[in-house]
């Protein structure tokens, strides 16, 4: 697929996505709704990441040939963590392939936690393929310095047991080309009656409203919610809003706390936008319990919509909330909630979408500028 976005005496960006979905195309969506630079995007669909990641660069220079995008004249090329840029530059005009590179890291595939059962399951080759990307970039643009640092540390170990020397400090040039750039993040807008009723019935109740915004899956920690759930559910009166992605198999921890918190979950499964972003707006808190996570989308649009962060000391989230932010919860509440609201508020500014795409596209401007002089 092509979409393009146009602005006059702007760089023109011919951008790359193999993985057209999630995460992945809310940033690209976002980008076209609020650039003010020209953008020509060259997308796949979601598919097998593997596959998407070793062969995607050149289905997707083929596909950009076959409509004409490759006959036109580009200031820079733009791929995101999913596309194999060694690959893609190989693949593209000389013209092209010559413009300023830049590589957006949505996740790495240096970094993702072993598989319950599995001592290590990562793929080795597809954590060199972010690396030759990574070196064949000018500019690499991290959602969050937790990503960054991750495959930093990640990959070091990576490559000290992979029994070749690297004789250059690949890490070193990695991180002096790395940048901080969060994602753009739209503010819910949600407005669901029958969500409205659900939840005001639910307060009558005594219940404090609680999302939970993730996959049912094992590295977003079932097992801590289901201690939290054992531990502080009824006594806390927590009301359950689970609104994450369901799978046929899903950790056995989810069954047990449907039953352990009964008729205080108010929500469970996947819902259509406008009802999501309801609950965003009707929650009192969002919580994670993730042991996974390079940015976090999903909290960051609750925190918008105005829930507290119950969040642990870990991955991304520190970056997420102002200082004192992390340890709050149902059972410890802030002082003064409308400040703490107030105070996150003002940190999430460069999340929210136009503030953040202004950002990307300084940084990719910046960098062509340097190209250009140097």
């Amino acid at each position: 697929m092509s979409t393009e976005c146009t602005s006059p005496e702007k760089p023109r960006i011919l951008a790359f996505e193999a993985w057209d979905a999630g995460s992945h195309r809310g940033v690209r969506e976002a980008i076209v709704r609020h650039a003010s630079c020209h953008w020509r995007w060259c997308t796949l669909p979601r598919g097998n990441w593997r596959w998407r990641l070793r062969l995607g660069a050149v289905d997707l220079a083929a596909n950009a040939a076959e409509v004409g995008v490759l006959d036109e004249p580009w200031d820079v090329v733009f791929a995101t963590s999913m596309v194999s840029l060694a690959d893609l530059i190989a693949s593209l005009p000389p013209s092209i392939a010559a413009r300023p590179r830049i590589l957006y890291m949505h996740e790495n595939q240096a970094a993702y936690p072993a598989a319950k059962g599995r001592s290590d399951p990562r793929d080795a080759h597809a954590a060199v393929t972010n690396l030759t990307s990574m070196l064949t970039a000018d500019l690499v643009l991290w959602n969050s310095r937790w990503n960054l640092e991750s495959f930093l540390v990640a990959m070091d170990e990576l490559l000290s047991r992979g029994g070749h020397a690297v004789e250059a400090d690949v890490l070193a040039e990695v991180k002096a080309k790395s940048r901080i750039a969060w994602p753009p993040v739209e503010r819910p807008q949600g407005s669901d009656r029958e969500v409205l009723h659900n939840a005001a019935e639910a307060r009558a109740r005594g219940l404090t409203l609680a999302v939970w915004p993730h996959r049912w899956e094992h590295d977003k920690g079932p097992a801590e919610l289901l201690a939290i759930e054992q531990q502080y559910g009824e006594s806390a009166r927590i009301g359950w809003v689970l609104l994450g992605e369901q799978f046929e198999q899903r950790p056995a921890e989810f069954s047990a706390l449907l039953k352990h918190a009964g008729d205080r979950v108010i929500h469970s499964g996947t819902a259509p936008r406008a009802i999501y972003e309801s609950w965003l707006q009707e929650c009192d808190w969002v919580a994670s319990t993730a042991n996974h996570e390079f940015f976090g989308v999903a909290v960051v649009e609750a925190m918008l919509a105005g829930c507290l962060p119950w969040l642990p000391n870990r991955l991304s989230y520190p970056e997420l909330v102002p200082a004192g932010c992390i340890g709050l919860s149902p059972m410890e509440p802030p002082s003064d909630p409308a400040a703490t609201r107030n105070a996150i508020q003002k940190h999430l500014r460069a999340a929210e979408a136009a503030a953040a795409v202004e950002h990307i596209e300084s940084a990719i401007d910046e960098c062509r500028t340097r190209c250009s002089s140097g």
